[in-house]
């Protein structure tokens, strides 16, 4: 009875304020939505990055770009203007960005998918649906460097998502352009639907504004997206072609046996809005990750995010607030099949896969088991979503199953309520969770409330949480000043945080109160900051409070930030200092290189040193280095991790690596994977049919 009354408690805090707000549900977003048309043509631009090509002065211009950067909407000082063209293959995409201070442009990022929008960039949304919850991301910086991604419901960002185009850039006296070549075989879309949505965003770090062609203040919010209109799709021809994408391993680790492996990935095309995906024996590796983390065995766990092409298509379905599905605990698959993609208002996707999972009931051990999970999101109205997830995984021993429903409301422009119930059935017992948060966000001001709870015993094989059992709140208000783009200083902004948990036994875990205040001149950034809370520590609870002090610099090949925290905790003196610096030299070497020291008396004083090198020799061929040094005094203790990567990349999913290993405790390793991906062309199923009815008939 106790339960019971739990769960229709539980129930009631995530579902009673949706349904009190709920009022508003379809309201419309925007007021005014920008167009622009697409030109036909014959004969394509040649992508050199300049925009000389006869047939872009045909193209209509989007121009009037506004400054957009959190708060209220104004007029972009610089000019910026994008064409768009297609033909039956590719949509092309040309920019032009005055520049007046060429010399100041931000240039550090010359990895692939690097967090460009740190530097002078350029990037196309596509929200090829026209549903104003989804779209895909590409964009280029001043260095050429790619990035793609795709963002969910206007909240989830996937880098994991790859595909190839291509691009150039050109850099002029006192602006430069760029070129964009999109194969629509590599976008999901509706031939049926001949609009959508689309915005261009230009960041332009020198001060600290970020640019958009669409009326919105915010990145992600494609609910407020231009249209893009004239697409003609009885002209384009998709070309779906069936993927094969076969890998092999070598592997030498000191002191253990050598040995190799394999595997074969399918990318099976249904239309241009379904996809399937057959893996056999995928590679556990995760090279695709950050270096500093790199797992060439299986033997132990690492949190990372999914890189293997199979988890790929249809990953962002899976982000929730609970992250109840962790797919990197699915780790030696033997055999798995996939679908994904978008029918009528419904994104979903299907996973069934067979091999060694992780069984965390049973002290961790790899069992053979079969999983089936599928997840699905239903849009409804402007841009609420509501979706389920189930889960169901079989070993000898046992059968563990989840189910998850969630929603994400937009009850209107700035408001959203975000909800997640969840329960998990094993060995006959019933465990439950949930998450429950709404937020507010105008013209400078945000404020968040959230709840979440984790029953005890709630612990699905294949989710990321590791923690114990809670219950959690949490608070959040800031408020964010811009000023004009003339101005010295660009913004001031003040932050208040409160956070609340208890565990399993009712007990207080943690809690916390923060305050940031931020002030940002020119490429300064300084930061102030402090809090208090009490903290359980070896079952006994003590206060912590804490005052710091954070100064950034960020210039264009360069930046520097050192930043200080101190306070007391078990009425002890504790300080944090961290000093980071990076350089980007001749567009080609970037270095990182971070200090950490944390000092609290007679409990630990840890000196953490660390460098990230990578040098690209050509946009597809880089050589990565990463040394970490951990040093604990206290324990005169001293580790160290120096990883060395060799990466060609022949297309996006297709790469050469050479790995060497060095760690202490533990030992050397060499490592060498070779990926190659195959495109054999697809029948198009029409013409298929049509040739097989003018066959001639058999006697």
């Amino acid at each position: 009875m106790e339960k019971a009354k739990q769960v229709r408690w539980s129930c009631a805090i995530i579902w009673v304020p949706i349904v009190l707000l709920a009022l508003p549900l379809f309201a419309e977003t925007q007021s005014s939505t920008r167009t622009i048309s697409a030109t036909w043509v014959d004969n394509p631009p040649i992508i050199d990055g300049e925009l000389t090509d006869s047939v872009w002065q045909r193209a209509q211009i989007a121009t009037n770009f506004f400054r957009a950067k959190e708060g209220s909407i104004h007029p972009a000082q610089l000019n910026t203007e994008v064409r768009i063209l297609y033909d039956e293959h590719m949509l092309y995409i040309g920019v032009h960005c005055d520049e007046p201070d060429m010399k100041s442009l931000r240039e550090t990022k010359i990895r692939r998918d690097s967090a460009i929008w740190q530097n002078d960039c350029i990037e196309v949304m596509l929200d090829t649906y026209r549903d104003r919850r989804n779209c895909y991301v590409v964009g280029i910086n001043t260095l050429g460097t790619q990035m793609d991604e795709r963002v969910s419901n206007e909240s989830v960002f996937d880098m994991s998502w790859d595909a190839k185009w291509e691009s150039k850039i050109k850099k002029h006296r006192n602006y430069w352009t760029a070129e964009f070549a999109i194969p629509f075989r590599v976008l999901r879309f509706n031939r049926h639907n001949t609009t959508w949505g689309i915005n261009f965003w230009r960041a332009h770090p020198i001060n600290g504004q970020s640019y958009s062609w669409a009326r919105t203040a915010f990145f992600g919010r494609i609910s407020e997206f231009g249209d893009l209109t004239g697409l003609n799709f009885e002209k384009i021809k998709t070309d779906q072609k069936i993927g094969i994408l076969p890998y092999g391993t070598y592997r030498a680790i000191e002191n253990r046996s050598n040995d190799h492996d394999g595997g074969l990935d399918l990318i099976l095309p249904i239309s241009t809005h379904l996809t399937s995906n057959v893996t056999f024996n995928p590679d556990f590796s995760q090279l695709e990750s950050d270096p500093t983390q790199i797992n060439i065995s299986s033997d132990r766990e690492l949190s990372l995010p999914e890189r293997r092409p199979f988890f790929r298509e249809g990953a962002e379905l899976f982000r929730l607030p609970l992250n109840l599905f962790y797919t990197r605990r699915v780790q030696e698959i033997d055999f798995g099949v996939k679908t994904a993609g978008k029918i009528g208002g419904s994104n979903f996707a299907v996973i069934n896969t067979y091999g060694k999972m992780i069984d965390r009931y049973d002290e961790d051990k790899k069992k053979q088991a079969n999983l089936l999970a599928g997840r699905v999101n239903y849009d409804i109205g402007e841009r609420t979503v509501i979706g389920a997830m189930g889960i169901h995984k079989h070993q000898t021993d046992r059968d563990v199953a989840l189910l998850s429903l969630n929603g994400r409301f937009g009850l209107h422009r700035d408001w959203t309520v975000t909800s997640q119930y969840a329960v998990n059935f094993i060995d006959g017992e019933k465990h439950w969770a949930y998450h429950t948060a709404m937020e507010w966000l105008h013209e400078g001001w945000l404020t968040e409330i959230a709840l979440e709870e984790i029953q005890d015993g709630f612990r699905p094989n294949e989710m990321g949480l590791e923690e114990e059992a809670f219950r959690r709140g949490r608070a959040r208000a800031r408020y964010r000043h811009e000023f004009p783009e003339a101005n010295l200083v660009q913004s001031l902004g003040a932050n208040m945080r409160h956070f609340y948990q208890t565990n399993a036994q009712k007990l207080l875990r943690e809690r916390r109160s923060e305050f940031r205040f931020d002030i940002d001149i020119g490429r300064f950034d300084f930061f102030t900051f402090g809090g208090f809370g009490r903290l359980r520590e070896v079952g006994q609870l003590f206060d912590t409070r804490f005052i710091g002090l954070e100064i950034d610099y960020q210039a264009p090949w360069w930046h520097l930030e050192v930043s200080n925290r101190y306070g007391t905790r078990r009425d002890e003196f504790n300080r944090f200092t961290s000093f980071s610096a990076g350089v980007n030299l001749f567009g080609k070497l970037t270095a990182d290189l971070d200090l950490d020291n944390f000092f609290w008396r007679t409990h630990r004083n840890t000196l953490i040193f660390r460098l990230r090198s990578n040098y690209q020799l050509t946009q597809k061929i880089g050589w990565r280095i990463f040394f970490e040094r951990v040093e604990e005094r206290l324990q005169d203790e001293i580790s160290y991790n120096f990883n060395a990567i060799f990466d060609y990349e022949f297309t996006p999913e297709s790469h050469f690596y050479f790995v060497f290993v060095d760690r202490l405790p533990g030992g050397r390793a060499v490592f060498t994977k070779l990926a190659y991906l195959f495109e054999a062309s697809f029948p198009d199923f029409g013409e298929f049919n049509a040739a097989l009815k003018a066959q001639p008939a058999r006697h």
